[in-house]
């Protein structure tokens, strides 16, 4: 093929349809009027995961699905607004986009926050998909009360393979312990593991699931539903928190710690107690070896999503730090306030308000967005 316009009309519709962000859309029918008219109109409806639980777990019928949220990075050109924007879309069952902001689980109908139904002007501006978030929602009997509650949960997601659309689920829900989905099955299968734990973190990583448990033992679980232990557990009588977090081609272990728990539940004094350690993953050894930094990244820790970026896709970002959600900060809170950033060559941790250039990652939609109100 001599000339990139020259491509057939079915070839280019055909790579239209393979497009999984509704931005890559946009630019790949921006590039002229003939690839405007052989591709996609606008971005398809993604459908929706179904994973209906069993009667007898406690769930309420086949409501249970999974929301998809993704976390984008945008930079602009302009030199008179915020240059850099982290924010959240997340894709509704009938295939609804909603800006979110990231950390808060703020929307447009929520809080009444000031997020409008909008455009962007991607004209000139860049934007880089950082993180996928895959959160179970259900309905659950709650005996005691005699009520319905409505309930949200972390889990891990991964395709089965590239030829279909088939996927697994790994996640706790209304199950005593770990269970997985698997959409060739259509059911859920209960795992064998004991003693029955609390797993702060599961993430997919190189075709297995892996997950860590509130006394710092890994397990791994594989497509066929075998669960492996790792031998050796983490350490944890200074750990308090866990997250599994992608870095690059890494899969990292972060634990925030306190000399002791009685400085964890004090709010007031946790700049001057709390500190983080990060480990890689071993994959041979079965085990976590810690490390002293992370490669010049920043981490950020939510509670359904973790993700990573490199310091240099954000000038003025500073490279190994963590940026986190304040676990003691109350609804009421100032909303830079809870937001909270930790950094390898510091001592203690600091407010996002503390630190102007990374304000301005987290604002309302800066003035360049076009509201369609």
């Amino acid at each position: 093929m001599g000339k990139w316009s020259e491509l057939p009309k079915e070839i280019l519709h055909l790579i239209s349809v393979k497009i999984d962000n509704p931005f890559d859309l946009i630019h790949f029918r921006s590039v002229c009027s003939f690839w405007r008219s052989s591709s996609l109109l606008k971005f398809r409806h993604m459908t929706s995961l179904r994973c209906p639980l069993p009667l007898d777990s406690g769930g309420c019928g086949d409501d249970c699905h999974i929301l998809s949220s993704r976390v984008y990075l945008l930079k602009s050109p302009y030199l008179d607004c915020p240059r850099y924007w982290l924010f959240k879309l997340q894709e509704k069952e009938n295939g609804e986009l909603i800006l979110h902001s990231l950390f808060l689980r703020r929307n447009s109908s929520a809080y009444r926050c000031l997020y409008p139904s909008l455009s962007l002007d991607l004209l000139d501006c860049q934007i880089v998909e950082l993180a996928q978030e895959h959160v179970a929602c259900y309905s659950e009997w709650f005996e005691l009360f005699e009520c319905v509650s409505k309930c949200e949960e972390r889990i891990g997601v991964m395709g089965l393979s590239r030829e279909n659309n088939g996927f697994m689920i790994l996640g706790k829900l209304s199950f005593n312990g770990l269970a997985m989905y698997r959409s060739v099955d259509k059911r859920w299968t209960e795992l064998e593991i004991t003693p029955e734990s609390f797993f702060e973190g599961i993430v997919p990583f190189k075709g297995n699931f892996y997950a860590i448990d509130r006394t710092g033992r890994t397990i791994v679980v594989e497509p066929t539903l075998e669960v492996n232990t790792f031998q050796r557990s983490r350490p944890c009588d200074k750990t308090r928190k866990r997250w599994l977090v992608m870095s690059g081609d890494k899969l990292i272990l972060v634990e925030m710690c306190t000399k002791s728990k009685y400085d964890f539940h004090i709010p007031n004094i946790r700049e001057k107690k709390i500190w983080f350690e990060i480990s890689e993953l071993n994959e041979e050894g079965d085990d976590w070896d810690q490390v002293e930094d992370m490669d010049g990244r920043i981490l950020f820790l939510e509670h359904y999503c973790t993700f990573s970026c490199l310091a240099t896709e954000i000038p003025g970002f500073r490279a190994n730090s963590i940026i986190f959600m304040d676990l003691w900060a109350g609804s009421n809170s100032y909303e830079y306030e809870s937001i909270l950033v930790f950094e390898f060559n510091e001592q203690g941790v600091r407010s996002l308000r503390d630190i102007p250039e990374y304000i301005e990652l987290f604002p309302s939609p800066p003035g360049w967005v076009i509201s369609n109100e």
